[in-house]
């Protein structure tokens, strides 16, 4: 038995130690791995660990994994949801198919009880501590994490904020460099409002202050932090708002910055009380809730126009509508969470391509809890990014 096993293995190994040999065509194969499969390979051979730990290798693993994106959905912040829920994560196909959840444990060793999600890049999320006020101004810890791998990186402690920060992630394309923007009001003389803004660059790992700050973006508490600004194309854009009607905020401007920290403002194609912005079809997206329909427009970098891509119908009647939690896209699908009157939440997709809607559930547990959802995909990235 032994002599048959040892003649059988023979040929197994010649024909592996030819594909070996063949560098373009070994990597080629394991490039597309998942991350999982790749963190188990790794172990195999010195040879093997080498090759996959390249800082090439991650980075043209990135390349193939963006075109397989999923949704990445996480359950907000809530007093009475259980610990293990928040710990949790899914991820879901584009088409609305239910693909797998796992923990992040990394939440349970920092003593998070509830992470509040900020961004979603590259890969990797970006995250914060609990927002408990700290001798009357907000300190907050921010963390970046690669749910794949489970690594985590804790930045540098910034300055206090009197009122609840505002941040945005900023990411590049091309090099794994991402920047942390946070807008912050005076701990000291809170009347003045949020009059700064600090930046994180990972190229440095420290903050620095940005001054002369005349606008900042927009904060509508019914929305999660997700909502808040979207990056496309190496430019970060939030909402901002100059009218107030009995404290809520409307989105009246936006407010774009690039990666040299130049801050630029950009005039909205319509009014409106209730919007979104996100990355459709790799271009800027606003997505405008009027009257049981929803405009879509694409931004257009070249003239700073916009263009009306489609007026569609929701297939919900409005005054079952309470509320929208969350608006993401991925590929042809736009996935909208939303609260209805009676306070449960629904999901339901709409493809643009085919324009059909889908309805679906992500989990049948909490259907009352608010949930994040952002475009994401696994990679090997390291939290830093010099490495």
């Amino acid at each position: 038995m032994i002599e048959l096993f040892s003649k059988l293995k023979r040929p197994f190994n010649g024909i592996w130690d030819a594909v070996e040999s063949n560098k373009v065509a070994f990597e080629s194969i394991l490039l597309r791995l998942p991350v999982k499969s790749i963190l188990i390979f790794k172990s195999i051979s010195k040879r093997w660990y080498n090759l996959m730990s390249k800082k090439s290798f991650i980075l043209s693993h990135r390349h193939f994994s963006k075109q397989n994106p999923k949704f990445f959905v996480f359950y907000a912040p809530d007093e009475d949801l259980e610990d293990n829920i928040l710990h949790e994560m899914h991820l879901m196909e584009p088409n609305g198919a239910y693909t797998e959840s796992y923990t992040i444990p990394i939440f349970k060793t920092l003593q998070l009880n509830h992470p509040i999600l900020v961004s979603s890049f590259n890969g990797l999320i970006c995250f914060m501590n609990d927002m408990t006020p700290y001798e009357s101004s907000y300190d907050m810890s921010l963390h970046i994490c690669n749910p794949a791998t489970r690594e985590v990186l804790t930045l540098p402690k910034s300055h206090l904020s009197y009122d609840i920060p505002i941040f945005g992630v900023l990411y590049s394309n091309n090099f794994h460099i991402y920047k942390i923007f946070k807008f912050i009001s005076d701990p000291v003389d809170p009347r003045k409002g949020y009059t700064q803004c600090e930046v994180y660059s990972s190229k440095t790992g420290e903050w620095k202050i940005i001054p002369r700050i005349t606008l900042r973006p927009l904060i509508n508490f019914t929305l999660s932090l997700a909502s808040n600004h979207v990056c496309v194309n190496e430019k970060l854009y939030w909402f901002v708002s100059q009218d107030f009607d009995e404290g809520f905020e409307y989105p009246t401007l936006i407010l774009m910055v690039d990666m040299d920290d130049n801050f630029h403002e950009i005039e909205l194609p319509n009014g409106s009380e209730t919007a979104f912005l996100i990355e459709f079809w790799g271009r800027l997206c606003f997505v405008d809730w009027t009257k049981s329909k929803f405009y879509i427009w694409l931004f257009n970098e070249m003239n700073e126009g916009w263009y009306l891509l489609e007026i569609v119908k929701f297939p919900v009647d409005s005054m079952k509508v309470a509320y929208f939690d969350s608006v993401a896209a991925c590929e042809d699908d736009i996935l909208f969470v939303y609260k209805d009157v009676k306070g449960l939440r629904h999901e339901i997709l709409y493809d643009v391509a085919h324009s059909t809607w889908k309805e679906f559930r992500i989990a049948e547990d909490d259907k009352d809890k608010a949930i994040v959802v952002f475009p994401f995909f696994e990679t090997l990235l390291p939290c830093k990014s010099h490495w």
